[in-house]
C-alpha cells in the first residue's frame, strides 16, 4: 500500500488498526456510525479514536471504597499507564519507556505484599507478567498506609498495538489474593516511521509479541569466501 501511494495514486485504508493507520497515512478520518468526528493528521485523529475511550483508558481510579477491588489485607484504588515526564497517556511511542503505576491501601499489618501485572495483547495472548521486585519491600511486612508502585517497561521491547493490563496484589505466606481486576487499563503502542525503531526501514507487518532493538554486528571481507572463513 505504502508503494503504491508513492507512485501518486490515492489508497482508502479502512481499519481499526492504529499502528498501520499512523505508518501508512498522513491524513485520517474518524467515523461514528457514518456521522464525520474528525478529519486530519494522523496521529491526532488517532489520539481523538484513543481517547473517546473505543479501544483503551490510561487511568483507572476508584473513589468509592465499598466498590474498589479489596481483600482483608489490601485495597485498589487506582491503575496508571504513565510516561516516562509522570503523564498518563494511552498512545505510547514505542521508543519510550512506559510506566505501569498501582496505587494500593494496606488495611492490616503483618504481611508481605506481591503486586503484580499481567499484560495480553490485542489477539489475547499472553506477552508477559511481572511482580514487584522492589529490594525496600521483598519479603518484608508492610505497615497499614498507602503505597504506589510502578512497573517500568523499556522502550524498544514492546511490539506496536494495543495491550490490555490485569493488575492483582497477593500476600506472602500465605498466599492470600487480594484483588485482580481484569483489563483495568490498555494503551497503545505506536511504531516510529523514522526508521530508529526494531523495525528499521522495514515498512511491511513486523509480527511478534515483543519488539526489542537489538545490537546487531557485521564482519566483512571482500575476498573470495575460504578466505573470508579462514
Amino acid at each position: 500500500m505504502a508503494g503504491v501511494a508513492k507512485e501518486g495514486r490515492t489508497v482508502l485504508f479502512v481499519s481499526h488498526n492504529m499502528p498501520a493507520i499512523t505508518r501508512l497515512c498522513e491524513r485520517a478520518i474518524l467515523l461514528d456510525d457514518g456521522r464525520l468526528l474528525q478529519d486530519g493528521v494522523s496521529h491526532q485523529v488517532v489520539k481523538a479514536y484513543l481517547n473517546a475511550g473505543v479501544v483503551s483508558i490510561a487511568s483507572r481510579e476508584w473513589q468509592n471504597p465499598e466498590k474498589a477491588p479489596c481483600g482483608e489485607v489490601a485495597r485498589l484504588w487506582a491503575v496508571r499507564v504513565r510516561t516516562e515526564n509522570g503523564q498518563c497517556a494511552d498512545t505510547i511511542d514505542i521508543r519510550k519507556p512506559i510506566g505501569l503505576e498501582m496505587e494500593f491501601e494496606v488495611l492490616k499489618p503483618g504481611y508481605a505484599l506481591m503486586p503484580s501485572f499481567h499484560l495480553y495483547n490485542e489477539e489475547n495472548a499472553h506477552v508477559f507478567s511481572t511482580v514487584e521486585q522492589d529490594p525496600a519491600w521483598r519479603r518484608r511486612h508492610r505497615p497499614p498506609g498507602h503505597y504506589r508502585s510502578t512497573a517500568w517497561i523499556p522502550g524498544n521491547f514492546l511490539a506496536e498495538g494495543s495491550l490490555f493490563i490485569d493488575a492483582g496484589l497477593t500476600t506472602l505466606e500465605p498466599l492470600i489474593l487480594q484483588f485482580f481486576e481484569r483489563q483495568a487499563v490498555a494503551f497503545q503502542v505506536i511504531d516510529s516511521p523514522d526508521g530508529d525503531s526494531a523495525r528499521g526501514d522495514w515498512g511491511g507487518r513486523f509480527g511478534g509479541t515483543v519488539r526489542p532493538l537489538l545490537k546487531w554486528s557485521t564482519a566483512f571481507n571482500g575476498g573470495p569466501k575460504t578466505e573470508a572463513l579462514a
